[in-house]
């Protein structure tokens, strides 16, 4: 009986480390289509750049997971309580013996919800601060589209400032 308890609580620290609430990639879809193609690109990339550095605060992967779980196997915990309290003894045992078997899909569960609202949040919020910025340069965003993993693949990097180095100073 150890060894399956063992087994199910690995088995759910691995389910939950998979819970992401990382957001996805968004590209814009303009009102109209941008005059300048090269320059609507630009100021898209340095838009994402801007909004990711001022994002720069950690995903909170771990802290969402394992909330999530506390907030699965706290309910799970309660009710098993609660239906063992006004049962009888043969029903308080049934009762505890669901709330073992029903506590891990809880925690799985309120792990995986708390992580898609964290991660609606994060969107949401994202696509705000780009939306504002494109704005101020004149660009009007009618709606999102999600971008494919291939799509980002090929962003082209922002330029990194070169800072010179003990090598690179004056000679």
């Amino acid at each position: 009986m150890k060894c399956h308890a063992l087994l199910l609580a690995a088995a759910g620290a691995v389910v939950i480390t998979g819970c992401s609430s990382k957001p996805r990639n968004f590209a814009p879809v303009m009102v109209a289509p941008p005059a300048d193609a090269k320059a609507y690109e630009a100021q898209w990339l340095a838009c994402r750049e801007q909004v990711a550095e001022s994002a720069k605060t950690g995903s909170g992967r771990l802290a969402s997971a394992a909330g999530g779980a506390a907030a699965g196997v706290g309910g799970a915990v309660a009710i098993g309580t609660s239906a063992g309290a006004s049962a009888g003894m043969v029903g308080a045992m049934a009762a505890a013996s669901a709330t073992v078997i029903l506590a891990p899909i809880a925690a799985i569960g309120g792990a995986w919800g708390i992580s898609k609202i964290k991660k609606t949040k994060k969107e949401k919020a994202i696509k705000a601060a780009t939306a504002d910025c494109m704005a101020k340069s004149g660009y009007s965003v009618l709606k999102w589209r999600v971008m494919s993993k291939r799509e980002v693949r090929e962003l082209a990097p922002a330029p990194v400032p070169a800072t010179p180095g003990p090598a690179d100073g004056p000679k």
